[in-house]
């Protein structure tokens, strides 16, 4: 039987917490890390509709896009939504889990499934990000053992290179060593100096996951005292939320305003010459009017978003950048919908289901 736990791991996986922007809450919030999991629900929003969802369905987890705990709280008073949802998923036993921009920014999560369903083409990030600190994992080993030790590591986060996993390098050389008369050494004999061919194996990983990684090295390997070393790396910007493509075929604002309607059943507000030829197209899904400058600088055409404040639409129309405000709801349930299927194809063996609600309620409008 699957428990959240697991369910974490391939979040992680799949939406990795360093993709997060800093201020974000993510991962469990409620609940019982080591708990069972046959039912899942997932949801966007973190509404008490989505708890009581979870609750007819029987689920044991509820993952939502919106985190429930955002602020610091001094006490759990059902007088407020947060409170009230809080008591409710703890009296039915459904754990809580968010993953929220680690999602937005992930291969496959909300604003590439925006890209695809535009049918954008070419499609890059770009925008907002974090600068994440990584160090690098140096160790050694004789070479029969160094797959099991990769693995392990790998178990815990290390090896992760973008899209790619399980990525080191190796050389070989031969390592020195004379035991202690009291040791009790893998190869050679205690109070004997012993030269063995041995292989170097180098891999990132994120400066959190360290203690972790060192824990699995140690017990995969299998000298008494493993060497290795972790080499401090200087900051990289991690995965950007935003993605931006080329359209098929290009047309008008009008017409681009049309098709955003009709792909994401949505009614947008528009800023910009009706007339103008759009070919580029920058998505980032909920609240992300602030990225309109990231996306004139990629040489966007136009950027679709969730929410657009007025001071926000009147200075990106009046530097030429056209811009739509299409719906939170409407740029980030198709996303939510995505992790459900991704999910549901990682851990089969749980049933995972999507809250999706009616129009006018639970924060989706009408």
């Amino acid at each position: 039987m699957a428990t959240v736990r697991e369910v974490l791991a391939v979040i992680e996986k799949i939406a990795p917490k360093r993709h997060a922007l800093s201020f974000d809450k993510i991962g469990l919030q409620v609940g019982n890390i080591d708990g069972e999991v046959r039912r899942a629900v997932v949801s966007m929003d973190r509404s008490l509709g989505a708890v009581d969802f979870a609750r007819e369905r029987e689920a044991q987890l509820l993952l939502t896009h919106h985190p429930l705990i955002f602020n610091p709280i001094s006490s759990v008073d059902t007088r407020s939504h947060e409170g009230r949802t809080i008591v409710k998923l703890i009296q039915q036993g459904t754990s809580f889990i968010a993953a929220h921009t680690n999602w937005d920014a992930a291969i496959g999560g909300i604003n590439d499934t925006l890209a695809e369903m535009f049918g954008l083409q070419e499609v890059r990030s770009f925008g907002t990000t974090e600068n994440v600190k990584n160090l690098k994992l140096v160790f050694f080993c004789p070479a029969e053992a160094a797959d099991r030790i990769i693995d392990a590591v790998s178990a815990e986060g290390a090896g992760v290179i973008g899209a790619y996993r399980r990525c080191a390098f190796r050389s070989s050389g031969q390592g020195d060593f004379e035991a202690a008369p009291d040791s009790d050494p893998h190869i050679g004999a205690p109070g004997e100096r012993t030269t063995v061919d041995e292989v170097r194996v180098e891999m990132v990983l994120p400066e959190d996951r360290a203690t972790a990684v060192a824990r699995a090295l140690r017990k995969a390997h299998p000298y008494e005292g493993p060497a290795f070393d972790y080499l401090s790396l200087a900051p990289v910007p991690e995965q950007p939320l935003a993605r931006i493509g080329v359209m098929p075929e290009p047309m008008t604002l009008g017409e681009f305003v049309a098709l955003t309607d009709r792909v994401l059943s949505t009614r947008s507000l528009a800023w910009g010459d009706p007339a103008k030829r759009i070919r580029k197209v920058a998505v980032v899904g909920g609240a992300a009017d602030g990225d309109w400058m990231a996306a004139q600088r990629a040489d966007a055409d136009v950027m679709v978003t969730g929410e657009v404040k007025q001071h926000v639409a009147l200075e990106a129309s009046e530097s030429g950048m056209c811009i739509l405000s299409s719906g939170h709801y409407a740029t980030e349930h198709p996303g939510s919908a995505a992790l459900r299927d991704r999910m549901a194809n990682e851990m089969p063996s749980i049933e995972w289901n999507l809250f999706t609600p009616r129009p006018g309620f639970h924060g989706r409008p009408m």
